[in-house]
Parts: structure tokens; C-alpha cells; sequence
């Protein structure tokens, strides 16, 4: 079983980088409509009204799937000079504090996006009416930024359950001496 998971959940992690890799193209189409309010009103004197509201929810959504990519690519920040220092064993069990630990967290930001993802998508009565800026343009983007973070932390979800899975089904061959930490890289 643990070959196979551990195939699995790498493939996973490599998918969900191929998909972050896409999402960093938002930010070129930030800069390109940036260079167009910037064109239009300074040389046109003609500003738009949909620039800033459209780019900060584009970078909105590039840094909510900017979180899962560093938990999949495993380059988020982590001290590990204390933990390097230690034997496998006593590695494998502060690597597994962390996974309930992140767990948990991750279990309670799911239920809060869920609430919030509710609200923005449906009235108290239950009618599905997505939320508006309020805005000139009243666009549905806080509903949608809403709604891609609730996906997000599925997916952060999922991704720390096969990560934790991993990490146990790990256990036994930690014991027999020949456990290889899964998050080493070759270009660390």
C-alpha cells in the first residue's frame, strides 16, 4: 500500500503544481490591465471604473491557490533546524504532531469558508442570490473570490489527508530502518 499511496499522493501534489503554474498567468493579465488604466488615464484622461476591482480580485485568487500550491510543492515556511537534529523516529512523530496539528486547522478553515462561501451564494431564505461589490460595476466577484476559497480549502483539505495518510502508512518502514523522508527534495 505504501509504494502506490505514496505514487498517488505525489502525482497529486505534481497536478496541483502543473495547475499553480497556470494560475501565475493571472498575474501577467494583472500587469497588462494595469498598463491599460495606467494608459487610459493618464494619456487618454479617461480612467476606468473596473480595473482596480477586477485586478485585486484576480490577485485574489492567484494567492488563495497560491496557499494549496506551497502545501502540495512543499515550499511553504518551515523551521527545521530543530527537527533535522533529531533521530528518524522522534522525527516521525513530530512530523505527525504537525499533520493533526495542520489537520485541525485545516478541518476549521474549511467549515469557516463553507459559512462564508453560504452566505455569499444564498439569502437566509435559502434563495441562491450571489453577493455583489456594491460598487459602479457591482460585480459578483466577492461571491466567486467566496466560492474559490471554500474550493481551495477542499482541495487544501483532501491534500493534507493523503499527506497525513502518507506520513502514517510511513511508520512501519521508519521502524525498519529504511524510511526516506517523502518531502526531501534533491535540490534542497
Amino acid at each position: 500500500m505504501s509504494r502506490g499511496f505514496t505514487k498517488f499522493v505525489e502525482t497529486t501534489d505534481r497536478a496541483i503544481v502543473r495547475i499553480g503554474h497556470a494560475v501565475t498567468f493571472l498575474f501577467a493579465v494583472v500587469v497588462a490591465i494595469s498598463f491599460f488604466e495606467v494608459v487610459m488615464r493618464y494619456l487618454f484622461n479617461s480612467p476606468t471604473s473596473w480595473v482596480h476591482e477586477t485586478t485585486t480580485f484576480l490577485v485574489s485568487i492567484s494567492l488563495i491557490y497560491g496557499g494549496v500550491y506551497c502545501y502540495a510543492s512543499d515550499r511553504h515556511i518551515a523551521m527545521t533546524f530543530v527537527v533535522d537534529s533529531f533521530s528518524p523516529r522522534v522525527r516521525w512523530f513530530a512530523g505527525l504532531l504537525v499533520h493533526a496539528c495542520t489537520s485541525v486547522f485545516v478541518t476549521l478553515l474549511l467549515y469557516g469558508s463553507y459559512l462564508s462561501a453560504w452566505d455569499a451564494f444564498f439569502r437566509p431564505n435559502g434563495r441562491f442570490h450571489m453577493q455583489t461589490s456594491g460598487s459602479a460595476i457591482d460585480t459578483p466577484f466577492p461571491a466567486i473570490n467566496k466560492g474559490v476559497f471554500f474550493a481551495s480549502c477542499i482541495v487544501l483539505f483532501v491534500l493534507v489527508m493523503l499527506h497525513f495518510a502518507r506520513h502514517v502508512a510511513l511508520y512501519k518502514p521508519m521502524c525498519d530502518g529504511v524510511y526516506v523522508n517523502p518531502n526531501a527534495r534533491e535540490d534542497a
